[in-house]
């Protein structure tokens, strides 16, 4: 075994210590992957439990979907309604945090089995298409209606 003077065992150690922390930081060494274009509004794999909106919710209730609401008959069904959910995609855009402060959201809570907290959905109907904001980041609703996501609210104005 060679035999080193302490002045090159540091060096060693210090050599090994800089290759440990290349090791655990080599990930943001490479590059970053660009976002997604569109995401799914609800992951893919989601069991859902409620939606809630207000006073209004579509619950599950054994393996078919209630919806609970204030208004009596909704245009839409619960089945349409979920289906809706699940088709719903979103849109990366860019938009200032201060760009809707005077503006009221509609705010959604999604539950999901095995999660303790609801997913919450802010959207901001007065844009065409309609504007998400969703843990800080700003998106546009594609491939689905608003009053379809969400029956109880009334008609857009077209």
């Amino acid at each position: 075994m060679a035999r080193l003077s302490q002045r090159a065992m540091n060096n060693v150690v210090i050599v090994a210590m800089l290759v440990m922390i290349a090791l655990f930081n080599l990930d943001s060494f490479l590059p970053k992957r660009a976002a997604p274009e569109l995401r799914p509004l609800l992951p893919p794999d989601a069991y859902v439990l409620k939606i809630e909106h207000a006073t209004n919710k579509l619950e599950r209730n054994g393996q078919q979907w209630r919806q609970v609401s204030s208004k009596g008959a909704l245009p839409v069904s619960a089945q349409d309604q979920i289906a809706a959910w699940q088709a719903a995609q979103l849109k990366t855009t860019s938009l200032v945090d201060d760009a809707f402060q005077s503006i009221e959201p509609i705010v959604v809570v999604i539950w999901l089995a095995g999660q303790a907290n609801g997913h919450v959905f802010a959207f901001y109907n007065n844009t065409q298409p309609v504007t998400v904001k969703y843990n800080g980041d700003w998106y546009t609703l594609e491939n689905t209606k608003l009053h379809t996501l969400l029956p109880w609210l009334s008609e857009p104005a077209s």
